[in-house]
């Protein structure tokens, strides 16, 4: 029992590792299941034990990368030291170093659109990026500006990825909470 599930293991690490090499060039779109499973060294009948499409190995990436991110958020609440905002984009930022060809496809433009919209609702129900009470901003003017904060802030974490992750995670996280503060 243990040996099949190291084997089931192992299969959809390999795929899910082969279809992220295969959508740095391009998207899930036209990536087809015949070069996926020759790249990953896995036959079509095996990947159709475990996957009807790469679509669904791509949701079960972006799934695990949201549990991640829902995980440091609540491990960011019962940290102290720093605020939990910093906690929290720092341990996003760490995420990214660890999981750098995920992190850079699944935010790419080669990544699936509906994943982005799932991390921008992530934010916003989680609260991440505060307004001011005093503030007479209405909502519709929060969700615009919402849109404007998520999208900066990814496209500064693709940049410093795109640089080598060439400035401290710490130094980064600070940049993008001072960039979106609101408080």
């Amino acid at each position: 029992m243990d040996k099949q599930n190291r084997k089931v293991r192992y299969t959809r690490k390999v795929l899910a590792e082969s279809l992220i090499e295969l959508m740095q060039a391009r998207p899930v779109s036209a990536i087809s299941i015949k070069e996926l499973c020759a790249l990953a060294d896995i036959n079509r009948s095996t990947f159709y034990d475990h996957y009807k499409s790469p679509y669904d190995i791509l949701r079960q990436i972006e799934d695990a990368a949201l549990e991640a991110l829902d995980n440091i958020q609540v491990k960011s609440a019962f940290l102290s030291g720093k605020t939990e905002q910093q906690h929290f984009v720092e341990g996003i930022l760490q995420f990214i170093i660890d999981n750098k060809n995920w992190s850079q496809v699944l935010m790419s433009e080669h990544g699936d659109i509906q994943f982005q919209r799932k991390l921008f609702s992530f934010i916003q129900q989680k609260g991440l990026i505060k307004f001011k009470k005093s503030d007479p901003v209405d909502e519709r003017a929060k969700a615009y500006y919402l849109v404007f904060a998520l999208n900066g802030s990814i496209a500064l974490i693709q940049q410093w990825v795109k640089n080598g992750m060439d400035i401290p995670k710490d130094k980064m996280a600070r940049m993008l909470i001072k960039l979106n503060r609101q408080e």
